[in-house]
């Protein structure tokens, strides 16, 4: 039935994947949105002076769930990516659906005076949603022969889009309905793409398709295959065929693990101060000034979503190097004007952020594939790249503990303090531009010299 099944068919399983990414696997990126809706409740409000509205105290232990979060999305990918392996996309999709939906459970029951279930609640909904989001790439070796990395990307996009799903919730609950009966129902939503989980939705798609045979001559040395003669970034940049511990402890994966750890650490750093930055790097911001930023933030940072295929093609017509520059610029630009005070400038910043946060992870997951070779990169990236992201989440609550606990918290210093960061993360395009012009011109030589033996 899979192999006779209309292209349009497969065109609206793919449509469904992205509904059922950008609904239920990242969400805990939109912590920003939710917590206002959780600070509008009084989640925590005991932690503060009975005549306050909010304090420092509040924020640092809503900030402790994002993190946890947070921390577990990377955590889940380094756990479901073997699993996924050994037992399948469909066993994977449907566990990790269960998990999801026992995480919107636990938010819905959840009260930071009797039952403060937040912590937990938080990282069953990011593992069981980083289950879900591993599960939709078998759908993407149906059109190796096509639209394959057009698959990827609107997949990948998707689950960048989904910081838009707690916003939604935030909007809803800003109307009158109970955090309470916004995750009863993003509860039921995980237990309706569970009983989706069939074959007669799927037609078999939720199994990789059957190998084609090749003959001896196209399976090795062929150019396209692991190890290629023609590696995609040169043969300096070459890793592909080594063993897993040779190739973790090479250059260009020590370079990549640097590179993953500040940019991924700026990421969430942002994901998870936004709301506090409104409030604190502006004198005499209100609070409600400061919600209408935040959700202005998680509506632009989405814009990057259109923009993500473009940005593919930009790697692939100017190379890795230009793609790290561009991005990392971004990065710095980010921190550059989230000190400003004008809401103009606070825009551009949200704009560059979205598209920084989202074409990074594409960067690295390009420079994986492209430098290690497609047979080590689920455990460079998954287990690897995995690492790094999970210490980057983690540091991020000690470092709101910082500034929130200060006389008088203040977040200039901090985003002054990552732009410098960024100033010193363009070593790594750098590095991949040097690297990339020796083996051409190693190529080159190489090549002049095989001619002139001939």
């Amino acid at each position: 039935m899979a192999a006779s099944l209309l292209p349009t068919r497969r065109w609206a399983l793919v449509m469904l994947s992205c509904v059922e990414v950008l609904t239920a696997t990242g969400v805990m990126f939109g912590w920003s949105s939710l917590s206002i809706a959780l600070r509008r409740e009084g989640t925590y409000a005991e932690l503060c002076d009975d005549d306050r509205s909010g304090c420092d105290a509040q924020a640092l232990r809503l900030n402790a769930v994002y993190t946890a979060g947070a921390f577990c999305v990377p955590l889940g990918g380094m756990v479901w990516g073997p699993l996924m392996d050994v037992k399948g996309a469909k066993w994977t999709r449907a566990v990790g659906m269960c998990v999801f939906s026992a995480g919107c459970l636990l938010f819905a029951f959840a009260d930071s005076k009797t039952f403060d279930a937040y912590v937990p609640a938080a990282c069953l909904v990011s593992i069981g949603g980083m289950a879900n989001f591993l599960s939709h790439f078998v759908l993407a070796e149906y059109f190796a022969d096509d639209h394959f990395g057009l698959v990827h990307s609107l997949i990948n996009c998707s689950f960048d889009a989904s910081t838009v799903t707690f916003t939604m919730l935030e909007l809803i609950h800003r109307e009158g309905a109970s955090t309470q009966s916004l995750f009863l129902a993003m509860a039921a939503l995980g237990l309706a793409y569970l009983a989706l989980t069939n074959e007669t939705v799927w037609a078999g798609h939720l199994s990789p398709p059957a190998k084609k045979l090749t003959s001896s001559a196209e399976g090795e040395g062929n150019e396209d295959g692991f190890g290629a003669k023609s590696p995609q970034y040169g043969a300096r940049l070459d890793e592909s065929g080594k063993p897993f511990r040779r190739q973790v402890e090479s250059r260009a994966f020590i370079a990549l693990a640097v590179w993953g750890l500040f940019t991924v650490y700026r990421t969430m750093l942002v994901l998870g101060s936004v709301t506090e930055q409104m409030l604190y790097n502006a004198d005499g911001r209100d609070a409600s000034h400061a919600e209408r930023l935040v959700r202005v933030f998680n509506f632009l940072i989405l814009i990057s979503v259109a923009l993500t295929p473009s940005f593919g093609r930009f790697i692939d017509t100017h190379g890795m190097a230009a793609g790290l520059v561009l991005v990392n610029a971004l990065g710095v630009s980010t921190f550059g004007l989230l000190v400003t005070r004008p809401d103009w400038s606070l825009y551009v910043a949200f704009l560059a952020f979205g598209c920084f946060r989202a074409w990074n992870y594409s960067l690295m997951t390009a420079y994986s594939m492209g430098v290690f070779g497609g047979a080590s990169f689920g455990k460079v990236y998954g287990i690897g790249v995995g690492t790094v992201s999970c210490l980057a989440a983690a540091a991020q609550y000690p470092t709101m503990a910082i500034v929130l606990g200060g006389s008088k918290p203040n977040f200039e210093g901090l985003d002054w303090a990552m732009l410098g960061v960024g100033v010193v993360m363009f070593g790594f395009p750098v590095f991949v531009h040097s690297r990339t012009v020796e083996g051409k011109k190693g190529g080159a030589a190489a090549a002049a010299a095989a001619a002139n033996a001939a």
